[in-house]
């Protein structure tokens, strides 16, 4: 029984840490289009161009999601197989994650009262 969970998570962790990276791409992406918009609104002056800000919280939000799938992956593996390599980058996406969700929370904030 436990081989066959330590083989359904070397099966799952991979897909899950992808939907991860897709969702990381997906902000950059999202990001980027949305910088190119601004620079074109503005090369053009047709109108107000979206703030930075509202660019760097779609990001935020995307990056924020993925580390959660990472951090999902990792708890799934770190509970099945626990090293303490494993346990270190868990504690450090724990950390990544903390840092990110508080400045993008500050930002969110910020948006709302202007």
């Amino acid at each position: 029984m436990h081989q066959l969970l330590i083989d359904l998570v070397e099966i799952a962790v991979p897909w899950i840490e992808m939907l991860g990276i897709a969702v990381v791409l997906w902000g950059a992406i999202e990001g980027l289009i949305g910088l190119l918009m601004r620079i074109k609104t503005a090369m053009l002056r047709k109108a107000q161009p979206v703030p930075i800000s509202h660019i760097r919280v779609a990001i935020g939000e995307k990056t924020a999601l993925g580390l959660d799938f990472f951090l999902a992956g990792d708890i799934i593996q770190t509970i099945m197989v626990p090293t303490w390599e494993s346990l270190a980058i868990l504690g450090g996406i724990v950390v990544i994650r903390t840092i990110i969700a508080f400045f993008l929370n500050k930002d969110l904030r910020e948006l709302a009262e202007k």
